[in-house]
Protein backbone atom coordinates (compact mmCIF):
# COMPACT_ATOMS: atom_id res chain seq x y z
CA UNK A 1 0.00 0.00 0.00
CA UNK A 2 2.91 2.21 0.97
CA UNK A 3 4.82 1.93 -2.55
CA UNK A 4 0.87 2.75 -3.81
CA UNK A 5 0.85 6.17 -2.34
CA UNK A 6 4.28 6.33 -3.39
CA UNK A 7 4.03 5.96 -6.69
CA UNK A 8 1.06 8.43 -7.40
CA UNK A 9 2.57 10.73 -4.95
CA UNK A 10 5.67 10.59 -7.53
CA UNK A 11 2.82 10.74 -10.66
CA UNK A 12 1.67 14.08 -9.41
CA UNK A 13 4.71 15.82 -8.67
CA UNK A 14 5.84 14.79 -12.39
CA UNK A 15 2.33 15.93 -13.83
CA UNK A 16 1.08 18.86 -11.70
CA UNK A 17 -1.89 19.13 -13.73
CA UNK A 18 -3.19 15.58 -12.53
CA UNK A 19 -3.35 16.97 -9.18
CA UNK A 20 -5.62 19.33 -9.67
CA UNK A 21 -7.03 20.60 -13.05
CA UNK A 22 -7.91 24.22 -13.78
CA UNK A 23 -11.36 25.39 -13.45
CA UNK A 24 -13.45 25.58 -16.57
CA UNK A 25 -14.16 29.57 -17.38
CA UNK A 26 -17.32 30.54 -18.83
CA UNK A 27 -17.15 33.37 -21.06
CA UNK A 28 -18.85 36.72 -20.21
CA UNK A 29 -18.90 39.37 -22.56
CA UNK A 30 -20.07 43.43 -21.06
CA UNK A 31 -20.25 46.62 -22.44
CA UNK A 32 -18.47 49.50 -21.35
CA UNK A 33 -20.96 51.41 -18.65
CA UNK A 34 -23.36 48.37 -18.81
CA UNK A 35 -23.88 45.58 -16.14
CA UNK A 36 -23.29 41.99 -16.30
CA UNK A 37 -24.54 39.35 -13.67
CA UNK A 38 -22.51 36.27 -12.46
CA UNK A 39 -24.39 33.03 -11.57
CA UNK A 40 -23.05 29.90 -10.22
CA UNK A 41 -24.93 26.54 -10.69
CA UNK A 42 -24.35 24.24 -7.35
CA UNK A 43 -24.40 20.65 -7.71
CA UNK A 44 -28.03 19.59 -7.62
CA UNK A 45 -28.99 18.74 -4.47
CA UNK A 46 -26.79 20.72 -2.71
CA UNK A 47 -27.42 23.57 -0.52
CA UNK A 48 -25.33 26.44 -0.68
CA UNK A 49 -24.10 27.88 3.02
CA UNK A 50 -21.08 30.67 1.45
CA UNK A 51 -19.83 31.91 -1.84
CA UNK A 52 -16.42 34.06 -1.98
CA UNK A 53 -15.85 35.78 -4.91
CA UNK A 54 -12.19 36.83 -6.21
CA UNK A 55 -11.14 38.16 -9.07
CA UNK A 56 -7.91 38.52 -11.28
CA UNK A 57 -7.18 40.43 -13.86
CA UNK A 58 -3.78 38.16 -15.09
CA UNK A 59 -1.30 41.56 -13.93
CA UNK A 60 -0.71 40.85 -10.68
CA UNK A 61 -2.50 39.18 -7.15
CA UNK A 62 -6.10 37.92 -6.79
CA UNK A 63 -7.83 40.14 -4.84
CA UNK A 64 -11.07 38.72 -2.52
CA UNK A 65 -14.22 40.36 -3.51
CA UNK A 66 -17.16 39.41 -1.79
CA UNK A 67 -18.32 36.66 0.29
CA UNK A 68 -22.26 35.51 0.49
CA UNK A 69 -23.16 34.26 3.90
CA UNK A 70 -26.28 33.73 5.38
CA UNK A 71 -25.85 36.75 6.97
CA UNK A 72 -25.78 38.92 3.61
CA UNK A 73 -23.32 40.49 1.55
CA UNK A 74 -19.92 41.18 2.82
CA UNK A 75 -16.79 42.90 1.07
CA UNK A 76 -13.32 42.67 2.25
CA UNK A 77 -12.12 45.82 0.60
CA UNK A 78 -15.06 48.43 -0.27
CA UNK A 79 -12.36 50.95 -1.75
CA UNK A 80 -10.92 48.08 -4.10
CA UNK A 81 -11.27 49.52 -8.08
CA UNK A 82 -14.85 48.18 -7.48
CA UNK A 83 -16.05 50.17 -4.89
CA UNK A 84 -19.91 50.58 -4.58
CA UNK A 85 -20.34 48.67 -7.99
CA UNK A 86 -20.89 45.59 -6.64
CA UNK A 87 -24.12 43.77 -5.66
CA UNK A 88 -25.64 40.40 -4.30
CA UNK A 89 -28.25 39.76 -6.77
CA UNK A 90 -29.34 36.60 -5.08
CA UNK A 91 -27.47 33.89 -2.98
CA UNK A 92 -25.81 32.40 -5.90
CA UNK A 93 -25.35 35.88 -8.33
CA UNK A 94 -22.92 38.67 -7.95
CA UNK A 95 -24.09 41.92 -9.97
CA UNK A 96 -21.11 44.16 -11.89
CA UNK A 97 -22.68 47.66 -12.79
CA UNK A 98 -21.00 50.53 -14.39
CA UNK A 99 -18.65 47.98 -16.01
CA UNK A 100 -15.06 49.55 -17.08
CA UNK A 101 -12.37 48.17 -19.51
CA UNK A 102 -10.25 47.41 -16.53
CA UNK A 103 -12.70 44.92 -15.17
CA UNK A 104 -11.87 42.32 -18.08
CA UNK A 105 -10.31 39.21 -16.24
CA UNK A 106 -11.35 36.01 -14.16
CA UNK A 107 -14.03 36.05 -11.67
CA UNK A 108 -13.68 32.58 -9.55
CA UNK A 109 -16.34 31.79 -6.90
CA UNK A 110 -15.99 29.03 -4.34
CA UNK A 111 -19.06 27.21 -3.06
CA UNK A 112 -19.05 25.81 0.38
CA UNK A 113 -22.18 23.23 0.67
CA UNK A 114 -24.07 22.74 3.60
CA UNK A 115 -22.68 18.45 3.46
CA UNK A 116 -19.27 20.26 3.52
CA UNK A 117 -18.37 19.96 0.04
CA UNK A 118 -16.13 22.62 -1.75
CA UNK A 119 -17.47 23.54 -5.12
CA UNK A 120 -15.22 25.87 -7.45
CA UNK A 121 -16.62 28.23 -10.59
CA UNK A 122 -15.71 30.70 -13.06
CA UNK A 123 -16.03 33.42 -15.11
CA UNK A 124 -13.80 35.09 -17.91
CA UNK A 125 -15.18 38.58 -18.28
CA UNK A 126 -14.30 40.56 -20.95
CA UNK A 127 -15.98 44.20 -21.39
CA UNK A 128 -16.00 46.55 -25.03
CA UNK A 129 -16.43 49.43 -25.68
CA UNK A 130 -19.95 50.59 -27.58
CA UNK A 131 -19.54 50.12 -31.66
CA UNK A 132 -20.23 53.27 -33.27
CA UNK A 133 -23.06 54.28 -35.10
CA UNK A 134 -21.57 53.09 -38.59
CA UNK A 135 -22.08 55.37 -41.79
CA UNK A 136 -22.98 54.59 -45.43
CA UNK A 137 -20.75 56.10 -48.09
CA UNK A 138 -22.04 55.51 -51.64
CA UNK A 139 -20.07 55.69 -54.94
CA UNK A 140 -22.27 56.10 -58.28
CA UNK A 141 -20.61 53.54 -61.20
CA UNK A 142 -22.74 53.53 -64.60
CA UNK A 143 -26.20 53.78 -63.67
CA UNK A 144 -29.17 53.75 -67.00
CA UNK A 145 -32.55 53.95 -66.80
CA UNK A 146 -33.14 50.57 -66.03
CA UNK A 147 -30.55 49.63 -63.74
CA UNK A 148 -28.67 50.94 -60.66
CA UNK A 149 -24.82 50.49 -60.35
CA UNK A 150 -22.99 51.83 -57.22
CA UNK A 151 -21.11 50.55 -54.40
CA UNK A 152 -22.18 51.31 -50.83
CA UNK A 153 -19.40 51.50 -48.38
CA UNK A 154 -19.50 51.16 -44.79
CA UNK A 155 -18.12 53.59 -42.38
CA UNK A 156 -17.15 52.92 -38.63
CA UNK A 157 -15.28 55.81 -37.20
CA UNK A 158 -12.64 54.04 -34.95
CA UNK A 159 -13.80 50.63 -35.87
CA UNK A 160 -10.15 48.56 -36.20
CA UNK A 161 -12.12 45.49 -33.35
CA UNK A 162 -15.08 45.97 -35.29
CA UNK A 163 -16.95 43.32 -37.29
CA UNK A 164 -18.61 44.63 -40.58
CA UNK A 165 -21.07 42.05 -42.19
CA UNK A 166 -24.11 42.95 -44.69
CA UNK A 167 -27.53 41.01 -45.36
CA UNK A 168 -30.38 42.23 -47.67
CA UNK A 169 -34.42 41.74 -46.69
CA UNK A 170 -36.56 41.92 -44.16
CA UNK A 171 -35.91 39.56 -42.49
CA UNK A 172 -32.74 39.66 -42.92
CA UNK A 173 -30.70 36.97 -44.71
CA UNK A 174 -27.54 36.44 -46.60
CA UNK A 175 -26.82 38.18 -49.80
CA UNK A 176 -27.22 34.87 -52.21
CA UNK A 177 -27.03 36.41 -55.95
CA UNK A 178 -23.01 36.77 -56.51
CA UNK A 179 -23.92 38.24 -60.23
CA UNK A 180 -26.31 41.42 -58.41
CA UNK A 181 -23.99 41.93 -54.96
CA UNK A 182 -20.21 41.53 -54.99
CA UNK A 183 -18.16 41.88 -51.77
CA UNK A 184 -15.05 43.17 -51.30
CA UNK A 185 -12.80 41.30 -49.41
CA UNK A 186 -12.47 43.19 -45.89
CA UNK A 187 -16.13 43.14 -45.98
CA UNK A 188 -17.17 46.92 -46.08
CA UNK A 189 -17.74 47.86 -49.40
CA UNK A 190 -21.26 46.09 -51.35
CA UNK A 191 -21.06 46.81 -55.33
CA UNK A 192 -24.76 46.38 -56.29
CA UNK A 193 -26.59 46.07 -59.56
CA UNK A 194 -29.93 46.30 -59.64
CA UNK A 195 -33.30 46.71 -61.75
CA UNK A 196 -34.90 49.77 -61.37
CA UNK A 197 -38.58 49.09 -61.39
CA UNK A 198 -39.55 48.06 -58.76
CA UNK A 199 -36.06 48.06 -56.72
CA UNK A 200 -35.02 44.88 -55.69
CA UNK A 201 -34.45 44.52 -52.04
CA UNK A 202 -33.53 46.69 -49.06
CA UNK A 203 -29.53 46.18 -47.76
CA UNK A 204 -28.30 46.61 -44.31
CA UNK A 205 -24.90 47.27 -43.14
CA UNK A 206 -24.15 45.66 -39.22
CA UNK A 207 -21.43 47.22 -37.33
CA UNK A 208 -20.79 44.06 -33.98
CA UNK A 209 -18.52 43.02 -31.47
CA UNK A 210 -18.78 40.16 -29.38
CA UNK A 211 -21.27 42.58 -26.85
CA UNK A 212 -22.85 45.23 -28.89
CA UNK A 213 -23.72 45.73 -32.37
CA UNK A 214 -25.77 48.36 -34.60
CA UNK A 215 -27.29 48.90 -38.47
CA UNK A 216 -27.92 51.24 -40.87
CA UNK A 217 -30.29 50.82 -43.47
CA UNK A 218 -29.34 53.09 -46.84
CA UNK A 219 -32.04 54.25 -48.52
CA UNK A 220 -31.39 52.99 -52.35
CA UNK A 221 -34.43 54.45 -53.93
CA UNK A 222 -32.55 58.16 -53.02
CA UNK A 223 -29.26 56.77 -53.67
CA UNK A 224 -29.96 55.21 -57.31
CA UNK A 225 -32.25 58.52 -58.64
CA UNK A 226 -29.76 60.49 -57.44
CA UNK A 227 -27.01 59.16 -59.31
CA UNK A 228 -28.94 59.18 -62.23
CA UNK A 229 -29.75 62.98 -61.81
CA UNK A 230 -26.57 64.05 -61.33
CA UNK A 231 -23.57 65.36 -63.62
CA UNK A 232 -21.78 62.93 -64.77
CA UNK A 233 -17.64 63.97 -64.26
CA UNK A 234 -17.81 64.26 -68.19
CA UNK A 235 -20.53 66.30 -67.93
CA UNK A 236 -19.18 69.15 -65.56
CA UNK A 237 -16.14 69.21 -67.83
CA UNK A 238 -18.20 70.02 -70.72
CA UNK A 239 -19.79 72.42 -68.37
CA UNK A 240 -16.99 74.45 -67.37
CA UNK A 241 -15.94 74.82 -70.90
CA UNK A 242 -19.28 76.23 -72.11
CA UNK A 243 -19.08 78.53 -69.28
CA UNK A 244 -15.42 79.75 -69.73
CA UNK A 245 -16.29 79.70 -73.85
CA UNK A 246 -19.10 82.01 -72.84
CA UNK A 247 -17.33 84.21 -71.11
CA UNK A 248 -14.46 84.44 -73.34
CA UNK A 249 -17.07 85.14 -76.57
CA UNK A 250 -18.56 88.18 -74.03
CA UNK A 251 -15.22 89.61 -73.18
CA UNK A 252 -14.50 89.92 -77.22
CA UNK A 253 -18.08 91.52 -77.53
CA UNK A 254 -17.51 93.67 -74.78
CA UNK A 255 -13.91 94.84 -76.16
CA UNK A 256 -15.25 95.19 -79.47
CA UNK A 257 -18.30 97.68 -78.24
CA UNK A 258 -15.87 99.63 -76.14
CA UNK A 259 -13.59 100.07 -79.80
CA UNK A 260 -16.08 101.08 -81.91
CA UNK A 261 -17.25 103.80 -79.12
CA UNK A 262 -14.05 104.76 -79.26
CA UNK A 263 -13.65 108.42 -81.62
Amino acid sequence: LSTHWFVLLACAAANPGLAQAPTPRRHVNGILGGSVLLSVVPFPGRKVRTVEWSFGAGTGDTIQLAEFTSAGFERPNPKDQFQQRLEMHNATSLRIKALQLDDSGVYEARIKTTVSIVEDQAFLLTVYEPVPEPEIRSHSLSSTAAKCNITLQCLVPGGERVNISWRRGSPMRDLGDQERYQLSPDGRSLQLSLPLNPLASNFTCTASNPADQKSISPDLQSICQSSRTAPRPCHWKAIFVGVFLGLQICAIVLVNLLHRKMP
